[in-house]
Formats: C-alpha cells, sequence, structure tokens
C-alpha cells in the first residue's frame, strides 16, 4: 500500500505545487477535489488506515516540505479519523 499512497501523496503535490503557467489552476483544484473524493469514497477503515500510512510516510521523510504536505493530506482531503 505504501507505494500507492506516495503516488497519491505525488500527485497531489504536484497540482498544489505547480505554477499556473505549468497547470492551469482550475485543472489543477478539479484534480485534487477528484483524488478527494475517491479517497473519501472508502470505507472508514480503510481511510483511517490511509491516515495512518500518511502519517508514517510523513515521518520517515527527511524533506521537511514533504514531511509538512503528506502530514497534512488526510485532513485536507477530510479521511476519518
Amino acid at each position: 500500500m505504501r507505494g500507492l499512497v506516495l503516488a497519491v501523496v505525488e500527485a497531489l503535490l504536484l497540482l498544489e505545487a505547480s505554477s499556473d503557467d505549468e497547470i492551469d489552476p482550475h485543472v489543477a483544484v478539479r484534480g485534487m477535489e477528484n483524488i478527494a473524493a475517491c479517497l473519501v469514497s472508502l470505507s472508514d477503515d480503510d481511510q483511517r488506515a490511509l491516515r495512518a500510512e500518511l502519517a508514517a510516510i510523513a515521518s520517515a521523510s527527511t524533506d521537511a516540505v514533504y514531511t509538512r504536505f503528506a502530514s497534512e493530506v488526510a485532513d485536507m482531503v477530510g479521511l476519518a479519523r
């Protein structure tokens, strides 16, 4: 599951951090909203497991910006606690 969660974090980070010249802002927002909708459609148990995996990824990272972003993803998309 770690690889899949890393891919989601990377996709969200790309959409969040890209300049307006790289990705149209409306497209970026729509992409982030679509990813969030898919994640919150998971069962509550799966959302909690995803939240735990995101926390583990954040704590394992040595990049402060990546750590902060990964630690914010669960709340950003509205995962169950």
